[in-house]
């Protein structure tokens, strides 16, 4: 996977994502105009690549990744503590302390 690219001077730097590392998967564009893509958090930085959140889901679902709503795909193993917000969606936050804000009620 490569490094996000949060600007366009930002150095693409590939590297290999182990997915037990991973946090959570959303989707992220750079600018507004951009194509979204899959983006991959964890605590060393966050990655890309090229895949669909849903064809992710399905491939991942044997290694702890959830869907969570439309806008995320959440590896439970590392949730610490889940905060729902009464009609709002839901504060999930990481063993490393990430926090991930989702639209839907867990």
């Amino acid at each position: 996977m490569k490094r996000l690219q949060i600007k366009k001077k930002d150095i693409f730097e590939y590297r290999d994502i182990d997915l037990k590392d991973v946090n959570y998967i959303d989707l992220w564009q750079r600018t507004k105009h951009a194509n979204s893509k899959l983006a991959y958090h964890t605590t060393e930085g966050s990655y890309q690549d090229l895949e669909t959140l849903t064809a992710a889901a399905e491939a991942y679902k044997d290694q702890g990744f959830v869907l969570v709503g439309r806008t995320a795909l959440v590896q439970e193993s590392r949730i610490e503590n889940v905060k729902a917000i009464e009609n709002n969606g839901s504060l999930i936050t990481f063993k490393d302390g990430t926090e991930l804000y989702v639209m839907k009620q867990i």
